[in-house]
């Protein structure tokens, strides 16, 4: 047998449910609460840091999220037929007017639930500050109290100066930061925090010599300094009167935080008293949101308005309709004046006429017929006549007929009464107010018109112009109650629930401007494109005016126009149902649930005459759940009964179909049938799937490069169940449910090494790694058992590890103050009830920095190692040869402790755990971190025997970069061809 050993050059490929000998070296069995970072490795996912639990919030309904701008951001929710909304920043609810229609009660009243929400956010406020000056305070306290007496403390801090400009050809130089170092000729130099001290033959007063450390520190040695802690003399910094002073204080800011927190309950019990007074129990029969399912509200924000759809209303217009009266009226027109007789027929008897003999002129012949007519009764009917430039209009109280002759061919004179055939028919001069239908095309009635006279004076008769206007008898207006609504956000930070205001017909009638596709159906989703609000129905895409978002009528009868309304069908040789969109560079991807479509335009401007509609694919899809964008691609998701498939869209083209694949083809059991929520960050690369009422979240990363593509799958256990997920750029948030109590973690997902609570000796930091974290709780401390009560501003969690860390400083401190403060990693044990949850730790922990928070496990577990051959696309294997694992090399980054599992068949499980300190204690400036490191885990077994999984348990950080295996190989004198 031969020695061997084979690198794996990353472990961020993640998840893969293919064989080992199959699996392409990076990619693993399982992956769980980790975070690839293509750059940095794969590390454990950031923790959730604790926002709020969100004040009579509900677990069922449905929830959302509206992302205004940087500082108008919320989420909310609608579960018993009201809207509950939160601000994203603090948690702090907002006054909902959920308006009319809507089941309101009278014992409802809007001003006294927004008067009493400002008076209990505002308690809110002043309790957080309260608590604020109670822990300046205790820290004041603790201070002052521990420099009552003399004290020694031991001063011993290395660090180090990467590529430093004095040694160009050097990685790093170590040197002493606190302590002290003795030269061979016995001079001692003495350093406390990177302040020189003395250089002396003898030690300056109020220091001594400590633990000898140079066995530690090899770089100092070889300098030739022998390396010691000092001991340093700290003489009493405060004196009684202070600490009286300081005790004083602190009992006064505790007292005011329970008074803070009494008045709080007050204000939220007069709160609660106003929500309840509102509840909604009896929705109208008519109301928009009556019987809806969660599943079909849909919202889309715009800036301060976010549309409510109920996908589950059909659109109705309303019943009004224009008025079906026309008037018993005729207008004639003198057109040319001449000689021979003029006569008007009413109801086939000649009741007016003029005689111009040889000539006459248009005052004689027009002002002789209206005084042939006007007043008068004819057969019951009364008639009467008015002059307007170069006509007549009649009038009459029951319906009639009429015609005109004239001049010497009989054509001088004609009439019309509610219809002319073009256009050129009509005077200049009119009634105010006439209304016709031009004909136009005798055999097709799409280019008929309504016009209505308008005088330019306002007058009744006069000079003026023809208008298009609507036709009588028809519907012209949406029923509102069957639109989407929307909510409103008011200059007070309230919101208001109410319909929106849809413009209405104005012109045409229902053949020339049609109703919309959408009405006498369901709307299945809206979307905005092109500054068009748009709305799918069945195989319809319905898009309003450009630039006018809510009107979906034309503005002329005569030709479509550039900004008129798009109504368009996909049209396939099967029944089609679209059910969501993606916009891209190039259309708009529409999605049915067996085919892809694009709607696109070879113009500039996409228009009702450029619109077009082309099939772009046919895969499955999912259709309660809509596709999303990375920024480059779309992916959309299709089911089969026990799992989930993830598709992805790119190269969007008008003249090819796209480049598809499938993302999920390597873990084809992974992700279950029953997802429901579905979202996307273009800018962290990131997809992520889960089920409302789950815990784990399956997400995907990748990182393209120009044709390649590298990806990976793993999952997240959150701490509680999801209810809501979203990304708001680099930050991530879930909204989980905590039992009845409903609460929201932000995750965030840049990788910066500038800010933290954990600094290394390197200048690195990190933040801390656990769910639910919150800085600085509420605490007591009791002197009879010497143990400080930590109060949990959440309920406990079932199942999880509760963890305090103990910074070591002071609240409001530099944490570096004293190099050598201890801090710790405490995991006590939870008590209380609902609302009341706390924790006792040993020691006064008051004006101390503590984070809380619950822990969560990182694993990954590696697949069995093979020796393996890259071939292309594929992996090679030799599962013939005997190989014996003797150890693992895993290269780390900034971490940790951290943990390998290993379980050989026939043999118990153990575990190797590679720390840096003791455990469950750190040391201010040297945590329990390592900037680099290799961890050596031993082996001693077949491969095919081995199973390992790295876990990363503790409140720190894991970065796996790579991993070597080292082995003994035979072929078993076989050789490969």
């Amino acid at each position: 047998m031969s020695t061997i050993s084979q690198r794996i050059p990353n472990l961020f490929l993640g998840i893969s449910q293919q064989p080992d000998s199959k699996k392409f070296p990076g990619q693993v069995r399982d992956a769980v609460n980790t975070l690839p970072d293509f750059a940095l490795g794969m590390l454990k996912r950031p923790g959730g840091e604790y926002i709020e639990s969100l004040t009579n919030a509900t677990t069922a309904g449905r929830w959302f999220s509206i992302l205004r701008d940087q500082n108008e951001k919320y989420v909310a929710q609608y579960a018993d037929n009201v809207f509950r909304i939160w601000s994203l920043t603090d948690g702090s609810p907002r006054a909902v007017n959920m308006g009319t229609n809507t089941g309101v009660p009278g014992t409802c009243n809007i001003a006294n639930v927004k008067s009493t929400l400002a008076n209990y956010n505002a308690a809110v406020a002043v309790t957080k500050t309260r608590l604020d000056e109670l822990h300046t305070a205790q820290s004041t306290y603790a201070e002052t109290l521990a420099g009552q007496d003399s004290t020694q403390e031991e001063l011993f801090d290395v660090r180090f100066n990467y590529s430093p400009t004095s040694v160009p050809s050097s990685v790093y130089e170590t040197y002493l930061y606190s302590g002290i170092l003795k030269e061979t000729d016995g001079t001692y130099i003495v350093k406390n925090a990177d302040t020189l001290v003395s250089i002396n033959t003898t030690l300056p007063a109020g220091y001594s010599l400590g633990n000898e450390r140079t066995d530690e520190q090899p770089k100092l040695a070889a300098q030739g300094y022998r390396v010691f802690t000092a001991i340093h003399d700290v003489a009493a910094t405060h004196n009684a009167g202070q600490l009286a002073t300081a005790l004083a204080a602190m009992n006064n800011a505790q007292t005011n935080y329970s008074n803070a927190v009494s008045d709080e309950s007050t204000k939220l019990g007069l709160y609660n008293t106003q929500i309840s007074n509102c509840a909604i129990t009896t929705v109208p029969a008519n109301a928009y949101l009556k019987d809806a399912d969660p599943k079909d509200i849909e919202v889309l924000t715009l800036n301060d308005y976010t549309f409510v759809l109920n996908k589950g209303k059909t659109v109705q217009m309303d019943a009004v309709t224009t008025s079906a009266a026309i008037p018993h009226q005729a207008f004639v027109v003198l057109s040319i004046v001449g000689t021979g007789h003029y006569q008007i027929t009413l109801d086939g008897t000649i009741r007016g006429t003029y005689n111009a003999g040889t000539g006459g002129d248009v005052d004689a012949i027009l002002n002789d017929l209206v005084g042939d007519i006007d007043g008068q009764t004819f057969g019951g009917t009364t008639f009467s006549a008015t002059r307007a430039g170069p006509g007549i209009y009649i009038s009459a109280t029951a319906a009639f007929s009429i015609e005109v002759v004239g001049g010497p061919g009989q054509d001088a004179m004609y009439v019309f009464q509610d219809t002319v055939s073009t256009v050129s028919s009509l005077p200049s001069q009119a009634k105010d107010g006439y209304v016709v239908k031009v004909i136009n095309s005798a055999e097709i009635d799409v280019d008929d018109m309504w016009l209505k006279f308008s005088t330019s004076s306002g007058g009744a008769y006069g000079v003026g112009t023809w208008e298009e206007t609507i036709g009588p008898g028809i519907t012209y207006k949406f029923d509102p109650l069957t639109m989407p609504h929307q909510l409103v956000r008011q200059a007070d930070g309230s919101f208001n629930f109410e319909p929106v205001t849809w413009d209405e017909r104005v012109i045409g009638d229902l053949t020339t401007n049609p109703d919309p596709s959408f009405v006498g159906t369901t709307i299945k989703h809206m979307f905005l494109y092109r500054n068009r609000l748009g709305f799918l129905s069945n195989e319809t895409v319905t898009m309003s005016r450009a630039g006018d978002l809510f009107n979906f009528f034309n503005t002329t009868a005569l030709t479509a126009t550039d900004d008129d309304p798009i109504d368009i069908s996909a049209s396939t040789a099967k029944p089609v149902t679209l059910y969501y969109v993606r916009p891209t560079a190039v259309g708009l991807i529409l999605f049915g649930d067996t085919e892809q479509f694009l709607l696109s335009t070879d113009s500039d401007i996409l228009s009702p005459k450029t619109a077009k509609i082309n099939t772009m694919s046919s895969y499955e899809c999912e259709p309660g759940i809509e596709a999303v964008s990375t920024g480059i691609s779309t992916n959309f998701i299709a089911k089969t009964p026990l799992y989930t498939k993830v598709f992805n869209l790119a190269e969007i083209r008008n003249d090819t179909p796209p480049l598809a694949e499938e993302l999920t083809y390597n873990i084809p059991e992974l992700i279950p049938s029953t997802i429901d929520s579905f979202i996307s960050s273009a800018a962290a690369s990131i997809i992520s799937l889960g089920t409302i009422g789950s815990s784990t979240l399956y997400q995907y990363r990748f990182l393209q490069l120009t044709e390649n593509r590298v990806q990976s799958w793993y999952k997240w256990t959150l701490t509680g169940t999801l209810l809501d997920q979203f990304f708001d750029q680099s930050t991530f948030y879930a909204v989980v449910a905590n039992g009845s109590n409903v609460e929201v973690q932000a995750f965030n997902l840049r990788q910066s090494s500038d800010e933290g609570f954990f600094t290394l000796p390197t200048g690195e930091k990190t933040d801390v790694f656990l769910d639910y974290w919150s800085i600085n709780p509420y605490r007591t401390y009791d002197s009879g058992s010497d143990t400080t009560r930590v109060f949990l501003p959440y309920d406990a969690v079932s199942g999880k590890t509760f963890v305090v860390v103990a910074l070591g400083g002071y609240i409001g401190g530099s944490n570096e103050t004293s190099s050598q403060s201890v801090g710790a990693i405490l995991e006590p044990t939870v008590a209380g009830s609902a609302g009341a949850y706390y924790a006792d730790i040993d020691g006064d922990y008051r004006g101390r920095d503590l984070i809380i928070g619950f822990q969560y496990e990182m694993s990954l577990e590696l697949p069995k190692f093979f020796i393996t051959k890259k071939e292309g696309n594929y992996v090679s294997s030799d599962q013939i040869a005997d190989l014996v694992l003797h150890r693992i090399n895993v290269a780390t980054s900034l971490s940790g402790p951290v943990t390998y599992e290993v379980d050989l068949t026939g043999i118990p499980t153990w575990e190797n755990v590679v720390s840096t300190t003791l455990p469950n204690t750190y040391v201010l400036n040297n945590v329990n971190l390592s900037a680099d490191s290799i961890h050596v885990v031993p082996i001693y077994q077949r491969n095919k025997n081995t199973s390992i999984r790295i876990i990363g348990d503790t409140p720190f950080p894991v970065t796996l970069l790579d991993l070597t295996w080292e082995g003994k190989y035979s072929n078993r004198f076989y050789r490969g061809s």
